[in-house]
């Protein structure tokens, strides 16, 4: 998700379906306090979770 990857794309990575995707980012947006994607990964690099 960082490097802009759609839900599809992480899908066919991690080889699930979309709508499996869709729900752990929905459950990472709400556990990280997120209204999205880009809120998301600004606050995961500003925790340290993920990195540049």
């Amino acid at each position: 998700m960082a490097r802009g990857f759609s839900n599809s794309d992480i899908a066919r990575a991690i080889g699930r379906t979309d709508e499996t995707v869709k729900i752990h980012l929905k459950h990472i947006f709400e556990k990280l306090g997120a209204t999205g994607r880009t809120e998301a990964v600004m606050i995961a690099l500003q925790r340290g979770i993920i990195h540049q």
